[in-house]
């Protein structure tokens, strides 16, 4: 072949680039000509031929047409063997992985990208254009999956090999900017997205203006100068339409529509999503589809149509699981949490949460929102102990997110100081170059470093400022944690009032009866007021040895003691109750003595408080048993004493919670029978203050089973 053949086909290839930039659909007109032409077919020009291919595939890409294009990418990939031809198929495989990536097939994206980057091996440098293309393609399939820092990775590896060509150059600064606006650093996303519209708008690549004035309208949208945001994706849908585009136009539209939401124009959000959900289903792109579905949702949700949500949501879900788009299935499992919320649907809440904090790259932003969902479902439905943990977890999340957004800052600033450095150093890169110039490069230079200890300067500033708002955060949360103690403190003040306003209640109304001569049995009143005023008395003495207890006033008096003695002491008092009420009362305990070094007074009442709550809550015509026993467990002696009533018995959540200050289960024991509710807590106390321990279970006798163990002789 003649040079004067090779400088042809190579000045067409030219045209068919910047075609391929401003108008696809001239790019792919051409190119199906010239490979019509016999000069340039397989046999006669294979070089031409396969780089006209690679346009036409391009061209199709761009379009939308991804039947067309993966068939001629198969084509040329089975064509160009590793061996023969590695650079070809290199190219080939770039190919099938662009289209692969427009369908939401990840996974053979990314292994074809890999497959490309290992036939150039280690010659990346000679070809510098295909390798940016690869790592670029790496880097959004890594951004689908949300792993934004190693997409970053590639998508700078990119912009190092792009340097020789604006046009891809301006891609990387665009595929940057939406990284960095992914991760919250808004301003080099912005640096980076007017580094790429500047660029763009010199190669006059329409295509890229559309992206970057896209992505910069994303950056407003963040922000929430929507005003900004819709010019720049209007400006965009329009390029878009100008272009065919299917993939951009229907971007554009669910970008305007997400606007139009935020602003609660809401007939306009449901036309443009509309829009760009009939193209996205058009081209089958699943992961498309499953966004733009996720905004219609969101706008359902908004128009109080929440079964229309849901449904969508749904639908949406499945196709992102289907794709693995974590960013889109994360908005879709917020949108389904907030759908169930509204309609109080507390379970299917409870599980979007667990699902969304056991996602990776949750963030912890997101992550402290959802605890305090969870806090508040929990309150709502009564589970008092599991809103308060909830709520710690949101305390420490906020605390990590504090942290998070200060490091965050530092990096912001590492990272500006990282763009002045790279642009320094390309300054450089230019005066060796360009010798002629190095007295207007040195003059850039020493401004570049007045710009670098400026930035320096007021990045010190900066970290000051921002450390000085840390302690600020760190006192405001140190406020709010005493302001949550005296909250609990008043809680039991008034858990306490609750439970002396009813007894004192009914010894008013009896009062009363007795005054105005209402109460036909006088000796019945008295005795009702006599009974009133002693549950006083038993609530009264049990809240001051309960608050003795926790403030570790009460002092034991312990002894070597016979157990035996002191349950017999109690049980004596306890045989006429028993009876009256019909419930047997069983007692098991060995003819030997059983002795204990323990407080014999706080022993007894430990007795005498389960004693009552079982007479109180156990049905007529039930038992109670009472067992004293010496236990030897791997040469450790100890001594239990367990007390088991009959029906009724309580669910194992409440289990744990029976030993609570004042606390009232939801069942057939929680019947208002003049106990104080402090019984068991002091039960607790007791048995802690002795280093011994009590739990609760399940009885075999239906009811609750009681086992306090103390320490042996």
């Amino acid at each position: 072949m003649s040079l004067s053949a090779e400088e042809a086909w190579q000045s067409l290839e030219q045209q068919l680039k910047k075609q391929l930039n401003q108008d696809p659909n001239t790019s792919l007109t051409h190119a199906q000509a010239l490979l019509k032409d016999p000069q340039y077919s397989l046999e006669n020009n294979r070089t031409a031929w396969f780089t006209f291919n690679l346009y036409l595939t391009y061209s199709q890409i761009n379009l939308g047409l991804f039947d067309e294009a993966i068939e001629n990418a198969q084509m040329l990939y089975a064509l160009n063997s590793a061996e023969e031809y590695p650079v070809q198929r290199a190219e080939s495989a770039l190919l099938v992985a662009m289209v692969a990536d427009r369908t939401s097939d990840i996974k053979l994206s990314r292994a074809k990208a890999d497959e490309g980057l290992r036939l150039i091996g280690e010659n990346k440098s000679q070809h510098a254009m295909l390798s940016a293309d690869l790592y670029s393609l790496l880097s959004g399939s890594y951004r689908r999956n949300a792993d934004y820092g190693q997409a970053l990775v590639y998508a700078k590896l990119a912009l190092e090999y792009s340097w020789e060509d604006k046009a891809k150059r301006a891609t990387m600064h665009n595929q940057i900017g939406v990284l960095y606006d992914y991760m919250g650093n808004l301003e080099l996303a912005l640096k980076h997205h007017e580094s790429s519209l500047i660029i763009r708008r010199e190669n006059s690549n329409q295509q890229g203006i559309s992206d970057s004035l896209y992505n910069i309208g994303e950056i407003y949208r963040d922000m929430k100068q929507y005003s900004a945001a819709l010019s720049h994706f209007k400006q965009a849908l329009q390029v878009d339409q100008s272009l065919g585009n299917p993939y951009h136009i229907a971007n554009s539209h669910g970008k305007l529509g997400q606007v139009y939401l935020a602003l609660n124009q809401l007939e306009l959000a449901k036309e443009h999503i509309q829009k760009g959900l009939e193209l996205t289903r058009k081209m089958e792109a699943k992961s498309d589809t499953s966004w733009q579905l996720s905004n219609m949702a969101q706008i359902y949700v908004a128009e109080q149509n929440l079964a229309q949500a849901k449904r969508l949501s749904e639908e949406a879900l499945q196709l992102a699981l289907e794709t693995s788009a974590k960013r889109t299935e994360h908005t879709v499992r917020m949108t389904l949490l907030d759908i169930a919320v509204k309609q109080q649907q507390v379970d299917e809440a409870q599980k979007q949460i667990s699902t969304l904090l056991a996602m990776k790259n949750l963030g912890l932003q997101y992550e402290q929102q959802l605890h305090k969902i969870r806090a508040q479902l929990y309150e709502d439905s009564g589970d008092i102990s599991a809103a308060h943990q909830a709520t710690k977890d949101f305390l420490v999340t906020q605390q990590k997110l504090y942290d998070y957004l200060e490091k965050q800052q530092t990096e912001k600033l590492k990272q500006n100081v990282e763009v002045i450095r790279q642009e320094q150093a390309l300054s450089l890169l230019q005066k060796e170059k360009a010798l002629q110039q190095a007295q207007l490069d040195n003059l850039k230079l020493q401004r570049g470093v007045v710009m670098l200890v400026m930035l320096l300067v007021v990045g010190i500033l900066l970290m000051i400022y921002f450390r000085q708002m840390a302690k600020q955060r760190m006192a405001n949360l140190k406020a709010q944690m005493l302001t949550n103690s005296l909250e609990e403190k008043n809680q039991l003040l008034s858990d306490v009032a609750h439970e002396l306003r009813t007894p004192l209640t009914a010894l008013k109304l009896s009062i009363e009866l007795l005054e105005h001569n209402i109460e036909p049995d006088i000796n019945k009143a008295y005795a009702k007021v006599h009974g009133k005023i002693s549950q006083l008395d038993n609530l009264i003495r049990d809240i001051y040895h309960s608050a003795q207890y926790e403030n570790n006033v009460m002092q034991l008096s312990k002894k070597t003691c016979d157990l035996g003695e002191l349950l017999d002491d109690v049980i004596g008092d306890f045989d006429a109750q028993f009876k009256e009420k019909n419930q047997a009362l069983l007692i098991h305990k060995p003819i030997t003595s059983v002795m204990c070094n323990v407080d014999p007074e706080r022993f007894k009442q430990i007795v005498i408080n389960l004693l009552n709550n079982s007479l109180a809550y156990t049905y007529e015509n039930g038992q109670t048993q009472v067992s004293l026993q010496t236990v030897t467990d791997a040469g450790n002696q100890s001594v239990q004493l367990v007390v088991s009533d009959s029906e009724p018995g309580l669910e194992e959540p409440e289990l744990d919670k029976v030993f609570d200050r004042l606390y009232r289960v939801e069942s057939s024991r929680a019947r208002d029978l003049g106990g104080s509710g402090l019984g068991l807590a002091i039960c607790k106390q007791i048995v802690l203050a002795h280093g011994g321990s009590i739990a609760a279970k399940q009885s075999e006798l239906g009811g609750v089973e009681f086992t306090v163990t103390f320490e042996g002789m």
